[in-house]
């Protein structure tokens, strides 16, 4: 009989957003129901406030306003004219601090330890939902809409503006200021536009690569900064750098198809993953390049389009009871778990929102179930300067990160997902909040020392399949990674040649995700078994086994509290071999 080393029962499994019994929806209501969860902190001023902190954090009220004007033409009925005025609200409200730079800035940094906030300009990203908002009610008719234009018109965005190219900040405002120009309330050229977009192309997009690199290479900015790119390309930017858009359309999609996970989310690395707008920053890339494909690659527009309801899929997982949830985890947001400094829910959350509601807008609009998880086998190899892998076969992806942040992630399999539908997947690195370590799936290191890597990482694609080397700083033995991904599941084997020790596997996974249902560590001969309601993942080994150690706090990662698993195995070896895959 397999022995139950989790002592606590289920606390029940959340059907709705399950893999299984899911009511097909359409993604409007989707959006519809994550800006809801919001109406009770719009302000009769129009300014959203922060469910935690009571007042407007970083760029919130911009971006519920957009929402509220996508619904407004989402919806013929009696609660269009209810949209549209929260959408005329917030439009004033944003513009107001746009328009007046000597106001304080909104709060935008929060101490996870002591609820301090601190504030900066975040004016920067008001720009495009301001336009876009504008638009949208000007085109529906709605009393007063016209008069938005002369005060759009005479914005300084100069002055208002805390960034310049090549930041990510500078794309957003960037793909706002196309907007103005075209619809002729710019006081610049498309020649000045070109001169900016210049910056980003000479220093910091790598358009071979489809990468648009910052420090730490983040993928939550890279997918930022090149959908503000592509909206400027599909809002008919015709300047000078229109052919380096439209590379860069082609490459990016590439490069955002490889890091997508099975799950739909973005894999994890650096800064922002985790945030869920980049699930809908997903979802908002890939309709636009669904529609610019569409006529020049349909094969390419076809997957670009799985990929944008594969990212939905997981956008509506973090639906809480209450606000929509800026992390991908459900737990209070009180908790702060996934949480960075800068995030708060009234912002990121609303940022969330209105990419989907960009995606809506531009034709994610079919009925939705949960897609069937299969994607046909793929990788994506990257060196310098990320040095990452990401394997798909099936369901599973696999994500290795062979140059961490430090202050984000560890060396090794990073991520682990077993499809759409479901909360335990193996994703992002557990931190120990005690010490601060980042902790990977993977073979647990006797001297503790950082593993650097040799060389170049080597991949093949039948299976997919990951070959590396590397050395612990200071030690005189190489670590050797090799792992290939399955249709049945995940196969890694790992050593240290030369070094013949008793080894132990570590397996963190996700514990508590916020839904109300608690993962369950089962042993069984030669597996360890983890149950989260109706979801089962299995790792599997051969070596005869000493002990397992199990530990249940002090754990978290971006999608919950977390649990450890130390497999000892019993005999002295240079190698440890397993299988990873999902049972049910």
């Amino acid at each position: 009989m397999p022995r139950n080393v989790e002592e606590e029962g289920e606390r029940g499994h959340d059907t709705l957003h399950g893999p299984e019994g899911v009511r097909p929806v359409l993604p409007v209501e989707t959006l519809r129901e994550a800006v809801e969860s919001y109406a009770p902190y719009l302000q009769a001023s129009g300014e959203m406030h922060d469910p935690i902190f009571g007042e407007p954090t970083q760029y919130g009220t911009p971006y519920h306003a957009l929402c509220n004007a996508v619904l407004a033409r989402e919806d013929s009925g009696e609660r269009r004219s209810a949209y549209a005025d929260r959408a005329v609200r917030g439009l004033g409200a944003a513009l107001d601090h746009v328009s007046g730079p000597g106001l304080p800035p909104t709060a935008s940094g929060f101490d996870g330890a002591t609820g301090a906030v601190s504030r900066s300009n975040h004016r920067d990203f008001f720009w495009p939902p301001i336009l876009k908002t504008f638009l949208i009610l000007r085109d529906l008719g709605i009393d007063g809409a016209e008069g938005f234009a002369g005060r759009i018109s005479g914005v300084d965005i100069e002055a208002s503006f805390a960034q310049r190219p090549p930041s990510n900040w500078a794309a957003v405002w960037l793909s706002g200021e196309w907007l103005r120009l075209r619809e002729g309330l710019s006081p610049f050229s498309t020649g000045r536009l070109d001169l900016w977009l210049d910056t980003f192309f000479e220093t910091h997009i790598l358009a071979g690569q489809g990468l648009y690199q910052e420090p730490g290479h983040p993928n939550s900015y890279d997918l930022f900064t090149r959908y503000h790119l592509a909206d400027m390309l599909m809002e008919g930017y015709d300047g000078r750098r229109r052919e380096d858009l439209e590379r860069l359309m082609r490459t990016g999609l590439r490069r955002s198809l490889g890091v997508q996970l099975s799950d739909g989310s973005l894999a994890s690395a650096h800064r922002s993953t985790g945030q869920t707008w980049t699930l809908g920053a997903e979802c908002a890339f890939f309709t636009h390049a669904s529609n610019y494909f569409r006529e020049r690659d349909p094969e390419l527009a076809g997957r670009a389009e799985e990929a944008a309801y594969r990212a939905l899929s997981s956008f509506r997982r973090w639906q809480r009871e209450g606000p929509y949830s800026p992390v991908e985890n459900r737990l209070p947001p009180g908790h702060r778990v996934g949480y960075e400094r800068y995030t708060a829910d009234g912002h990121y959350a609303n940022l969330a929102a209105a990419f989907l509601a960009v995606a809506v807008s531009n034709g994610l609009n079919r009925h939705f179930t949960e897609p069937p998880g299969g994607r046909e086998a793929s990788f994506l190899l990257e060196h310098d300067p990320t040095c990452r892998a990401v394997l798909h076969n099936g369901i599973y992806s696999m994500h290795f990160n062979a140059s961490p942040a430090p202050d984000y992630d560890a060396f090794g399999i990073v991520d682990l997902t077993f499809g759409p539908g479901r909360f335990l997947q193996l994703v992002s690195s557990a931190k120990h909040l005690d010490s601060g370590r980042f902790l990977n799936p993977g073979m647990a290191s006797s001297s503790g020392a950082e593993l650097a890597l040799i060389g170049r990482m080597e991949g093949g694609l039948t299976p997919p399949r990951l070959e590396l080397r590397a050395r612990g700083r200071g030690s005189p033995y190489r670590y050797h990674f090799a792992a290939r991904v399955e249709t049945e599941g995940v196969y890694v084997e790992e050593a240290t040649p030369g070094l013949e020790e008793p080894k132990s596997l570590l397996i963190p996974y996700l514990r508590d995700p916020g839904t109300g249902t608690v993962t369950q560590a089962r042993m069984e001969a030669g597996r360890v078994l983890l149950v989260h309601g109706p979801e089962e993942v299995e790792i599997s080994y051969s070596a005869p086994v000493r002990r397992v150690v199990h530990l249940t706090g002090s754990l978290q990662s971006r999608r919950g509290l977390c649990g450890l698993l130390r497999i000892e195995f019993r005999d002295k070896s240079q190698s440890i071999s397993y299988r990873i895959r999902a049972v049910r």
